[in-house]
């Protein structure tokens, strides 16, 4: 669908220039941000540089209370890329500014990627082609790492064959779908599982396929020490997923959130995680930081032992009280997103 955007007439040269170029696009891609200014420009010209005679797509950044000068890098952009938009919000969390971004997309498939992600040249055709091609509601694609790259300060997803998780730097919906099932729930503590709750509520409505061809790179990027041995913290949301969807959870989780952190996390990921910081002994430095963030994340366990136990009373009450009085899924507790 085409449609008039722009008439100009040049009365200096008596002719009339009708631009009708701009489409109304079929894809819009959703890109929540937060001060991470450099890999979003990267993600922006690697956007640009690889669809540009794809499909009509629109790219919506949403900025979430940025300090770092993303907002205007992007609007700058955009002067010359008008199929892309800016809208700087307050810092909430990526699971509402991913909701912000859907509510003003004008495309019928919502693709979502990440500001320290790049996209492969095949990435948003394999995107159409998929949904034109089958029934599926929703896909998740191939998210590829240099795992040569990785240390213990760096954060990166590898994601080859597909996960429960449905980690939203490379996955796309049918707008009418995500909006059946309630968007992304905006009341999880932390920026974890808000995904995969999303992708649970759709499976109970349509088909989600893993899609090997529709290809994004994380490139690992480097994260604060202290930002890496608080990372526990956020298993807090097992808890409300759990409550959610007890079925779920345990077919593709665990028994409950108490076998996963501790039966799996404690006893089991993190000796595995701790064993692997052996290969950089010829790096003292890095070897020394990553065991540091092991020791940090079991101590971390233990001492949120009595925080998760007030966390698992409360959303099951909550959870409860919400199924009560409603049907489906909703906020179940407006809270500022802690990242």
């Amino acid at each position: 669908m085409e449609q008039k955007d722009l008439i100009t007439v040049n009365k200096k040269n008596k002719h009339m220039t009708l631009n009708f170029t701009s489409k109304i696009p079929k894809v819009s891609i959703i890109i929540p941000s937060h001060n991470r200014i450099d890999s979003l420009k990267e993600l922006l010209d690697s956007i640009l540089e690889t669809m540009e005679h794809v499909c009509p797509f629109e790219v919506i950044v949403v900025c979430d209370g940025c300090v770092d000068g993303s907002e205007e890098m992007v609007k700058k952009v955009a002067q010359k890329h008008p199929e892309i938009k800016c809208i700087a919000k307050k810092g909430e969390g990526p699971a509402k500014a991913r909701n912000v971004g859907v509510r003003s997309s004008r495309g019928d498939i919502i693709a979502f990627t990440d500001d320290d992600c790049l996209v492969t040249k095949e990435w948003l055709k394999q995107i159409v082609e998929h949904f034109d091609k089958t029934e599926a509601v929703g896909l998740q694609g191939r998210t590829s790492t240099d795992r040569k790259s990785c240390t213990p300060l760096t954060h990166q997803i590898d994601n080859e064959h597909g996960s429960d998780a449905f980690p939203t730097c490379n996955v796309a919906i049918k707008k009418d779908a995500f909006w059946q099932v309630g968007g992304f729930d905006e009341s999880f503590p932390y920026a974890h599982n808000e995904d995969a709750d999303l992708a649970w509520r759709l499976e109970k409505i349509g088909k989600l396929l893993f899609v090997p061809s529709m290809q994004v790179i994380h490139p690992p990027r480097k994260e604060k020490l202290s930002k890496l041995m608080k990372r526990m913290e956020i298993l807090e949301s097992e808890f409300l997923l759990y409550y959610k969807d007890k079925d779920a959870y345990k077919s593709k989780r665990a028994t409950n959130p108490w076998v996963n952190i501790y039966g799996k996390m404690f006893f089991k990921h993190i000796p595995l995680s701790l064993k692997s910081r052996i290969k950089y002994m010829n790096r003292p430095v890095v070897f020394a930081q990553g065991v540091l963030i092991n020791l940090s994340w079991w101590a971390s366990l233990i001492y949120l032992f009595p925080k998760f136990r007030q966390a698992d009373k409360r959303y099951k009450a909550l959870v409860k009280n919400t199924k009560a009085k409603k049907s489906g899924v909703g906020q179940l507790i407006p809270k500022v997103i802690r990242r």
